[in-house]
């Protein structure tokens, strides 16, 4: 693709740029790759030879600690009473991942009991396409100029508030109060959009209070998307706001219908403003 010292005397003048720019040091190994990427027109995994090279270049030419990579999102499908970790891998150009082979944890033999049930299979396929559009579609989103500085700053917050709930599910003892946070995430999501599609003032912001059901059917409205349509329905899986101080446990798996439609909400946001949309190539008759 390249030989060593034409890769060596980019990333040096890639640094520099970057250092002018003044883009912090664990920002630019994955810049790098995208760069990199769009400069030379090529496509690659992030386990490829090339990812690694200009990887462990910037990785000996920081300080210890000042870089960590993972993934570029992590999701938690729920699954014989526990929450897997869905990672979707770090990758640029073209390229080729399955459902099962993000579930990394996820032993073989439990693997092959979830490919048996054609239900809970339909179920990851679909929310691992929520997922992989949506973690790339925010990056996207994030670099790009298309959003106005308020909804990209809710939209950023919404993106906290869901990984703040998918960590708190990943653990042996998940925490059930999580389904909070994903309430006010699905929340934040859908109001992201109605600001920059409305243009709302903090007053109308006010005025909308915390109705998912509402809020979502506004989206609905005005972008004509049925996923919102959809969270509207079932705005229902989310508990009222007051129960964040006097709320029951809930089980796990209401935990897990709320982070169904808090994902379609997410999802739908992104996918309304970028060109990501896997569900034609996975399910081709159902279109996207």
């Amino acid at each position: 693709m390249i030989d060593q010292r034409t890769l060596e005397d980019w990333l040096n003048s890639t640094n520099a740029r970057y250092r002018a720019e003044e883009i912090p040091p664990r920002h630019r190994p994955f810049r790098a790759l995208s760069d990199f990427s769009r400069e030379f027109k090529c496509s690659f995994m992030l386990d490829a030879p090339i990812a690694k090279s200009i990887l462990d270049w910037f990785y000996k030419h920081s300080a210890p600690g000042s870089h960590a990579i993972g993934s570029m999102f992590t999701g938690a499908f729920y699954f014989d009473a526990y929450f897997w970790p869905l990672h979707i891998p770090i990758g640029y150009g073209t390229f080729s991942i399955n459902a099962f082979d993000c579930l990394e944890t996820m032993p073989e033999a439990v693997k092959q009991h979830l490919a048996k049930n054609q239900q809970d299979s339909s179920n990851l396929t679909l929310y691992w396409v929520d997922c992989c559009d949506y973690a790339y579609g925010l990056e996207e989103l994030q670099k790009a100029n298309r959003l106005g500085s308020k909804a990209l700053l809710f939209l950023n917050n919404g993106d906290r508030e869901l990984r703040g709930a998918v960590t708190q599910l990943q653990s042996s003892r998940p925490n059930t109060k999580a389904i909070l946070a994903l309430r006010m995430a699905c929340e934040i999501f859908l109001k992201a959009l109605l600001i920059q599609e409305k243009n709302l003032t903090d007053s109308q912001l006010k005025n909308l209070s915390h109705k998912i059901k509402d809020i979502a059917g506004d989206c609905h409205s005005v972008t004509g998307a049925p996923e919102f349509h959809a969270v509207a329905t079932a705005a229902n899986v989310f508990p009222d706001v007051s129960e964040r101080y006097d709320g029951d446990e809930r089980k796990l798996s209401e935990v897990w219908n709320a982070l169904c439609i808090t994902q379609v909400a997410a999802t739908a946001v992104v996918r309304y403003y970028t060109d990501r949309d896997m569900r034609s190539q996975v399910f081709p008759s159902k279109g996207g």
